[in-house]
């Protein structure tokens, strides 16, 4: 069998916790490669997008076991249909969707009723508002309280909320939840702590970091800008296996 020199690059950085990219770069060096930066960073890509490294955080990568991708929902319908009313009426404003029933790959007690989460950037709530009305008629509440959330709620809801500055995006679907805005909402997002158990948390956390590429920084950035970065620590140390790469607990 003929082993790659790629093969050989990946294996010699397979133990590392995380690298740099000048991690790599030695690596390549040390192989008797000579690259140029902008063969350097086409190989980096090439490596990400193949699936064989993975990011854990800003300049922080780690060799991919061969069952990690990157995390992408497909959408339900009518989570597309909001999707769709939004962004052709206000292609320009932020929107992440996150609907209820993307748990249920990570839940042991299946969620049997969707609810769509639209968060939308501030000052532009009404806007959506006005438009989801019309094409849902009597399904959308806008920034509601807990209370109102549960007096007014029923299945396929669409529940508009406010966008947290900083909510991680995903770059070709810049409407999507990305994983690591879901792990910290789930505990951070008064609506959405009432519509799972705390029993499930540990599963989730367990299941997102075995299946999926978390990108750790990005998780904690997003966490702490919503308070709950202490809580979500703990939550690891206590309650599953996952060995963060980024920090210690």
């Amino acid at each position: 069998m003929i082993i790659t020199i790629d093969q050989i690059i990946l294996e010699i950085l397979r133990d590392a916790d995380s690298f740099t990219r000048k991690d790599l770069l030695d690596v390549m060096h040390n192989c008797g490669l000579s690259v140029s930066d902008a063969s350097f960073r086409y190989k980096l890509q090439k490596l990400i997008s193949s699936g064989h490294i993975a990011s854990v955080g800003h300049n922080a990568y780690y060799i991919a076991r061969d069952n990690i991708h990157k995390y992408q929902h497909d959408y339900s319908e009518q989570a597309k249909s909001v999707i769709t009313t939004v962004t052709e009426k206000y292609p320009k404003i932020k929107i992440s969707i996150f609907e209820l029933m993307q748990l249920n790959e990570f839940v042991n007690h299946q969620l049997a009723h969707n609810i769509i989460f639209a968060s939308i950037e501030s000052n532009f709530g009404e806007f959506v508002f006005d438009a989801l009305k019309e094409t849902h008629p009597g399904r959308v509440l806008i920034y509601p309280s807990p209370d109102m959330f549960h007096q007014y709620w029923h299945s396929n809801m669409i529940v508009i909320r406010k966008l947290v500055t900083e909510a991680p995006k995903d770059k070709k679907r810049p409407w999507a939840a990305r994983l690591e805005k879901i792990l910290v909402d789930i505990i951070a997002d008064p609506l959405i702590v009432n519509s799972i158990s705390e029993s499930e948390y540990p599963n989730i956390y367990e299941d997102a970091f075995q299946k999926y590429a978390v990108n750790e920084s990005c998780l904690f950035r997003y966490a702490k800008r919503r308070g709950v970065d202490n809580e979500i620590l703990q939550l690891i140390k206590d309650g599953t296996q996952i060995s963060l790469r980024t920090r210690r607990v």
